[in-house]
């Protein structure tokens, strides 16, 4: 199979991240029909940054020794054909036939993983293209029945995307392409449902779990756990417009909604009358709100909530995009929100308009 630098295209900044552990020492043989004599051949990370090895042609073959910290993708060049192979290797001993004028017969052995990397290329990546076509076409589609058709199918390639991840996981455990497929999936699923991709990584085998793949995912599941729904909220304390430091935990016993909004952000200010009224049918039924501001002004700040008669405890460090809090959430846009429980749970996230009264009815009956 020919596997050329296109497939690196298929590498988000999830799977880009640096690891080092233990070197592993590698050998890649090649014989290439039609390759000058003393032509350069190299292989280097996939970002390209680093070298891993470097040798030229003798009698139309080529031998590459060197260490690498960790199985993973490599890009090896051969700058005088214009021409680099994918090669999912660790500590292999990988064999390379083929011939310039014939790339796509290119054949590579001695090396588990990269059978596997080849199994991922050409069976299960190309089903989520399937997911990305159908779901851009039903963005797009103009009629009912188009987006009834479209929204069908998008539903069946996405649950066949996701039966190839399990087949492959299961079939792969201690592969670290199952740890890649994983890390690929969750960068490129626009659900990222943290529990399941949380089980499918437990699943793995020690030898995948160590692979930098399934760490890099681990921290971004971690991570994007934080502020998810089911969640404890994580604490933090600001000044209120009296300069007196209030904690998120002082709430607790109470229904609160954690509001970030600013002065300056338009789409905030006009979901203000909906929190208003939800606040003044509920704030006697155990709820309150807790205002965080993104706002740099303070008098601009104090301004906007006498004109739109916010009258619950408001916090702000002033400090803009940089706001503690809005980082703590990992906040990218305002206003959003988060509806916590007595015990300090999240419970409801980005309520607006009546979506927000309907949920504050269901459970402050």
């Amino acid at each position: 199979m020919k596997l050329t630098g296109l497939a690196a295209a298929l590498f988000p900044v999830l799977l880009l991240a640096q690891s080092h552990g233990n070197p592993k020492n590698f050998t890649i043989t090649g014989k290439i029909k039609g390759l000058a004599e003393n032509a350069q051949v190299y292989l280097s990370s996939l970002n390209e940054q680093d070298t891993l090895a470097s040798t030229s042609v003798k009698g139309g073959t080529f031998v590459l020794k060197g260490k690498v910290d960790d199985v993973d993708s490599r890009f090896l060049h051969l700058p005088s054909v214009n021409q680099r192979l994918v090669l999912f290797i660790g500590s292999d001993n990988i064999d390379i036939t083929s011939d310039v004028s014939d790339w796509p017969s290119t054949k590579i052995s001695g090396s588990a993983s990269q059978k596997d990397y080849e199994d991922f290329l050409q069976y299960v990546r190309p089903l989520n293209d399937y997911v990305g076509y159908y779901r851009n076409s039903l963005q797009q589609a103009t009629s009912t029945a188009s987006r009834d058709s479209l929204a069908i199918m998008l539903n069946t390639s996405y649950g066949i995307w996701q039966g190839a991840i399990d087949r492959f996981i299961a079939q792969k455990k201690n592969s670290p392409v199952s740890a890649l497929l994983l890390a690929y999936a969750y960068d490129t699923d626009p659900n990222k449902d943290a529990k399941i991709f949380e089980s499918r990584l437990t699943s793995l085998g020690p030898v995948a779990q160590e692979n930098k793949y399934a760490k890099n995912l681990q921290e971004a599941l971690n991570s994007d756990k934080i502020g998810a729904v089911g969640t404890k909220a994580l604490d933090f304390t600001q000044n209120d417009v009296n300069g007196k430091p209030v904690s998120l935990s002082q709430f607790k016993g109470k229904y609160v909604l954690v509001d970030f909004w600013a002065s300056w952000c338009g789409p905030c200010r006009r979901e203000n009358p909906t929190v208003v009224a939800a606040y003044n049918e509920f704030k006697e039924k155990n709820f309150t709100v807790l205002g965080v501001s993104l706002d740099q002004q303070k008098d601009n700040w104090l301004q906007a909530i006498k004109a739109d008669k916010l009258s619950w405890t408001h916090v702000s460090d002033l400090q803009y995009w940089n706001n503690e809090a809005a980082r703590l959430y990992h906040v990218q846009s305002i206003p959003f929100n988060m509806l916590i429980d007595p015990d300090g749970m999240i419970i409801g996230k980005n309520l607006r308009g009546e979506e927000l009264i309907n949920k504050l009815k269901a459970i402050l009956k």
